[in-house]
């Protein structure tokens, strides 16, 4: 059964999050790299998100953050990424995405199928998108986002990941004129790094510290060689 985090902010699911791993995790591997991981996964209920988070103002790597708005964002190409997740949601194949979701939810409200992938059928590269799939549901005035991630670095990414996702559900409620509701999903490999496991120990326990990402200088093979 996978284990399951109910709460108000963003910060608040990171840090749980980060306990879940730490204290349940198993330990296995990432190409080259030692990890921990939860096998049974993690399901994660935000009830409140914002972009503006203390915990991540706190503990979070600014430009991990600031990388990842961009890399959420309309019209983004990284030379040293394989794709963006701005081109799997707004121009997917020539289909923007995001207009379909609006469109859908528009032309009936109370839809359930508001529903896109970001992975492409067939494809064997090396990396694929952690995010694969959003749903989209008008419920209660407020525009709910649900995601599912394959894969989620819980200490190194979790918390930008879902500060790009509240930045990008409060973008579609502003389309829809509808308050922000929830955001919630599951991760299907949610696990911490080794090399990340002293400062992830150190952000539970409250110690302030400057947390430099090391993902590409220290994370798999894969990516510390590039594309």
């Amino acid at each position: 059964m996978a284990l399951a985090i109910n709460v108000k902010t963003i910060g608040a699911a990171w840090l749980a999050s980060i306990e879940r791993v730490l204290d349940d995790g198993d330990a296995h591997f990432d190409e080259d790299v030692a990890i921990l991981e939860l096998r049974q996964g993690l399901a994660i209920t935000i009830t409140n998100p914002s972009v503006v988070d203390p915990v991540i103002d706190c503990w979070g790597d600014r430009a991990v953050v600031a990388r990842m708005l961009k890399k959420f964002s309309r019209n983004s190409k990284m030379a040293d990424r394989p794709f963006t997740y701005g081109e799997l949601i707004y121009d997917k194949n020539g289909v923007d995405q995001f207009a379909w979701i609006i469109d859908r939810i528009r032309e009936k409200p109370e839809t359930k199928s508001a529903t896109v992938s970001l992975l492409s059928e067939g494809d064997s590269s090396k990396n694929l998108p952690c995010l694969v799939s959003l749903d989209a549901k008008l419920r209660g005035g407020g525009l709910d986002l649900h995601f599912f991630f394959r894969s989620q670095n819980i200490f190194g990414r979790q918390y930008a990941n879902l500060t790009a996702l509240a930045d990008l559900q409060a973008r579609m409620a502003e389309e829809l004129a509808c308050q922000v509701g929830v955001i919630s999903g599951y991760v299907s490999s949610p696990h911490i790094y080794n090399y990340d496991i002293d400062n992830a120990k150190n952000v539970v326990s409250g110690v302030v510290f400057d947390n430099v990402d090391k993902f590409y200088s220290h994370g798999p093979e894969s990516i510390r060689i590039g594309y």
